[in-house]
């Protein structure tokens, strides 16, 4: 098998682990960093949601989300 690019930046990080340890620290790796970006962007998405209140289109303020009933 050729070592890839994936493969070799493995072996650079450790170079004594055997395939199945440094494939298996790799896709963890890989989770865990997009679990943290995909909240990072989830809370800035929020953030900015929640900053802006929603007008009308003849600019009279914001309308509310749930009306009184």
């Amino acid at each position: 098998m050729s070592d890839g690019p994936i493969e070799k930046l493995l072996h650079a990080i450790d170079p004594d682990a055997d395939d199945g340890t440094r494939a298996s620290n790799f896709a963890r790796g890989l989770a865990l960093g997009a679990l943290v970006g995909a909240a990072i962007a989830g809370s800035t998405i929020w953030q900015r949601r929640q900053a802006r209140p929603i007008k009308p289109p003849d600019g009279e303020g914001p309308v509310a989300l749930d009306p009184p009933k």
